[in-house]
Formats: C-alpha cells, structure tokens, sequence
C-alpha cells in the first residue's frame, strides 16, 4: 500500500522542523510527502531543503487561496493509495503511518479515518515534556457548528464545518469511497 503524506504550511517555518522530524522517524516510511507552501518569507523553503535528503518530497507552491484549496492541491498531487494529513505544527508518534496503514488494511471498504488529538508541550530546547488529551466542551454552539459539511453528508464519518468529526448511519452501499483519506 503506497502511502503519502500531506502537510500544508504557512508562516510556520518555526514547527516545520518538528512536524517534519517526526515523519523522518516514522517506522514504516511514507512512500511521499507533499507540502503545500503558501509562502511567506519566513524561511519555510529553507527548513523545507534540509529536510529534502530525509524525506521524499513533493513541494508544492500555493500562490493563492485558503487551506481548503491547499488540502485540495496536496491530494490532487498525491499518488498513494491512502492520504494521511497532519498539520504543519503537530508531531505524529513514531508508528503513526505504520498504524494508518495497518488500519486501512483492516478496513478495507473505509474511506476516511481521524484519530484522537493530544496537545503536546515543549520545553525551551524543543524536547517533549508533557501530552494531554485534548477534549471539546459542550456548550450550544458546538451542536450548530458539528453539521456535516454539504460534500460529505453521505459520508459514514464527516468532517464538520468547525473540523470536529462527527458519524451518522448511511444505507449500506451509500457510501463511495473517492479517496482514503485520514487527519491527525
């Protein structure tokens, strides 16, 4: 199972070498990981060339537009059987890929998958020092802001308008699966 990895960025040339590291370090390595940069001026491209020999890269430059765009153009560019997506400023644990990959494997009929979020602190030298679960509270808002986006109604699991995943019951055989995609 080929497996790419996607990461949009801008202006986080800061956490770059963080989220990048942690995908070098991966126990079962992505087959490519496209970034889509936004460029800013912040030194992203550099952080970006160090990582070039590590990793393999597929750059691709956003001259406009908005994250959603950026996700589009990272799977539109992707040529893995599954797309796992991680944002620019978050660290995946040493068997992320390999865990996606046997997941997938498992489940071979799922065509999106998100796992739980954890805040992680860091230190002054950039060392983890504590994670924590990151939970949502319930208040009204959120049961308004939870609706499925209008692209994914027929999806088993959606992403909601705010990013939250939510789940509702679709008819068997009312689920096609475009693309298999997982968020950290």
């Amino acid at each position: 199972m080929k497996v790419s990895v996607a990461i949009a960025t801008y202006r986080r040339a800061w956490a770059l070498p963080y989220s990048l590291s942690s995908i070098a370090s991966q126990t079962r390595k992505p087959d490519e990981v496209i970034i889509v940069l936004k460029p800013s001026g912040d030194g992203s491209e550099e952080v970006i060339s160090k990582f070039s020999s590590q990793l393999p890269i597929k750059l691709v430059v956003q001259g406009k537009g908005n994250l959603a765009q950026a996700y589009q153009m990272a799977i539109d560019s992707a040529s893995g059987d599954i797309i796992l997506f991680i944002d620019d400023d978050a660290v995946a644990e040493e068997r992320w890929v390999e865990k996606y990959v046997e997941l997938f494997e498992s489940l071979p009929d799922a065509g999106g998958i998100s796992g739980p979020i954890y805040i992680a602190y860091l230190d002054n030298n950039g060392m983890l020092v504590k994670t924590q679960l990151y939970s949502f509270t319930k208040s009204p808002r959120i049961s308004f802001f939870r609706r499925p986006l209008p692209e994914l109604s027929d999806y088993v699991v959606w992403l909601s308008v705010s990013g939250f995943g939510g789940s509702r019951k679709v008819p068997k055989g009312g689920c096609i699966q475009v693309h298999r995609i997982c968020w950290c």
